[in-house]
């Protein structure tokens, strides 16, 4: 599915964000319109002055946390998406099928629960259900900014296990249950109402607004965003948006500053990057027999055998080096929050080797953080035989790989040729290789013995990263700035009252990676600037994909606080300016 500025009217000191003082970006004097200077030297993670709320006449972000009233109508509005179940399997091919109705359920509930954005945007539907929202802005010579969501969700498996049903929208009081409240029914909601909000008072855009929502992100994407990318391509052409938002991301995580000081440091991780995939798929052809007369190895004997030899040679190891989001993630938490990391951190970050640092970090952080630096291999199925006493004429497996950023799925087929070819042939078995741009020719005859390597969908190479140097990008020096505007303007929601700190935290943003995909796979072509992130803290949403999902109701709040103000914040900047 996996960051900096100062751009405001009153810029706290250095000693106020606790940050030593040669790591400010920009002097503590006017902001807009001076042009960023390079600093002596390599900073250690730079900060950059957060973006004040434009002169715009609209009610500030912080309303959606402090209005009762609003509050009750946004849970409202998510339970009642939560309800229709738009759930979607893998191997979804037609947006015609009729397993794709309730879609069209709710996208007539987005028409009752946001009249305003269905009076005032162009709506375009793309392969049927794809829904593209455009709010066009008056400058033309603007490049629009892009958000991104999707509207189906994954199946139940059963819904008595959950504590409250799947679909039926529960709200709690703080949570919201159900299937899609964290992934990504939230994200989507919390979109259309920040533009809804804004329409109410009486918005007219200077900069094009687009919003794509896919309806099969969980089933790969292809027919929902493979359709709208394209079209948007069409539309605007390559590299035309200043930037793309979708969901994702590592949220919000808190740890402490140095042990002379009390203060809150809270880091927001947008995901930068992208793993790679490969579904491996083997297919093997044996012949067939009476079980009571085996041969020595059956199919299933054979594809275990390869399974067993993947998982034990030529094995994957971390690596981390400048190149990866990861590393900058850790120079910040080394030099923001320097005695709660590792101790040795610093000084591994310095060595300048990425093997031996890849290793003491994914050891030291455990699964989640190893395989941000490594590629994975997950053996996910299998399939053979029919009966019991009939042995399998076909056997077949499929082995999902996650590419790391030093990777590429071109260097995992040929690590599972060179395995699995010595085992083919010592049991009489011809290996095809059937990789786009690879022919193979396979035999008919139900005597011969192959096997079949191919890929289950277009391997997908890591994403490319996206830009985090505030010194050279203006457009993430931006966006980070908002979203330190929005998370330092008001105390965790989610800690107990007694326990809220008096002070606003300091946040520090800076870029991670992710382990999975999402739909902006399909969106490479038309920005630099592609950040995945569902801005939600540790604790505020619970089991994506699992039983008993839910969200806490400040976090969706929060996360339409920062669309709102990066709508806002975007919409008159002018980057020529600065």
């Amino acid at each position: 599915m996996k960051g900096l500025t100062l751009l405001g009217l009153a810029v706290p000191s250095a000693i106020a964000l606790n940050i030593p003082a040669q790591q400010v970006l920009f002097p503590e004097k006017s902001i807009f319109g001076d042009k960023l200077v390079e600093p002596s030297g390599r900073e250690t993670c730079p900060q950059a002055p957060k973006v004040a709320s434009p002169n715009d006449g609209l009610h500030s972000s912080l309303v959606f946390l402090e209005d009762e009233a609003f509050r009750a109508r946004q849970a409202q509005r998510l339970s009642r998406a939560v309800q229709v179940p738009t759930t979607v399997g893998d191997y979804a091919t037609d947006p015609y099928d009729e397993a794709f109705e309730p879609v069209v359920k709710f996208q007539k509930l987005l028409k009752e629960l946001f009249p305003l954005v269905h009076e005032h945007a162009e709506i375009d539907h793309i392969n049927r259900l794809g829904l593209v929202f455009t709010f066009k802005g008056v400058d033309t010579t603007r490049k629009p900014v892009l958000f991104m969501a999707h509207q189906d969700v994954v199946p139940i498996a059963d819904p008595s296990d959950w504590t409250y049903p799947p679909f039926d929208g529960h709200f709690d009081g703080e949570w919201i249950w159900g299937r899609g409240s964290s992934d990504c029914k939230n994200v989507l909601i919390g979109l259309l109402s920040s533009v809804e909000d804004l329409l109410t008072q009486n918005w007219h855009p200077q900069r094009t607004v687009v919003f794509a929502f896919g309806f099969d992100e969980e089933s790969h994407g292809f027919l929902g965003a493979g359709s709208i990318a394209p079209a948007l391509e069409k539309k605007y052409g390559k590299d035309s948006f200043e930037f793309i938002l979708d969901e994702g991301g590592m949220g919000l995580q808190s740890l402490g500053g140095s042990s002379d000081s009390d203060s809150e440091i809270v880091y927001a991780l947008p995901g930068v990057g992208e793993k790679g995939s490969l579904d491996l798929v083997l297919d093997l052809a044996v012949p067939g027999g009476h079980s009571s007369i085996p041969p020595a190895h059956t199919g299933v004997g054979i594809i275990s055998e390869i399974i067993y030899q993947l998982e034990r040679q030529e094995l994957f190891s971390p690596r981390l080096d400048p190149s990866h989001p990861s590393y900058g993630m850790l120079e910040c938490q080394a030099r923001y929050s320097p005695d709660q990391v590792e101790s040795w951190l610093s000084d591994k970050l310095a060595a300048n080797d990425p093997e031996a640092l890849g290793e003491a970090v994914a050891e030291s952080r455990g699964p989640a953080v190893r395989y941000t630096l490594q590629t994975s291999q997950a053996a996910d199925l299998f399939h053979g035989g029919v009966k019991t006493n009939a042995l399998p004429e076909k056997v077949s497996a499929v082995v999902n790989y996650r590419v790391a950023l030093h990777m590429t799925p071109d260097q995992l087929r040929e690590r599972a040729i060179r395995i699995i070819k010595p085992i083919a042939d010592s049991h009489n078995v011809t290996l095809h290789v059937a990789f786009p741009g690879e022919e193979t020719v396979r035999s008919e005859d139900p005597e011969d013995r192959s096997l079949t390597l191919s890929p289950l969908s277009v391997p997908l190479k890591p994403a490319p990263i996206s830009p985090t140097d505030p010194l050279t990008s203006k457009v993430w020096a931006r966006f980070a700035g908002v979203a330190r505007s929005v998370f330092e303007s008001h105390s965790n929601p989610l800690a107990k009252n007694e326990a809220k700190s008096e002070s606003s935290p300091t946040v520090v943003v800076t870029g991670d990676i992710m382990t999975g995909n999402t739909d902006t796979r399909f969106y490479w072509s038309l920005s630099e600037n592609i950040y995945r992130w569902s801005p939600s803290r540790v604790g505020g949403t619970f089991n994506i994909h699992t039983v008993d999902e839910r969200i806490h109701l400040d976090v969706h709040l929060e996360a339409m606080m920062l669309y709102y103000d990066l709508i806002r914040s975007f919409d008159g900047w002018d980057e020529s300016a600065e």
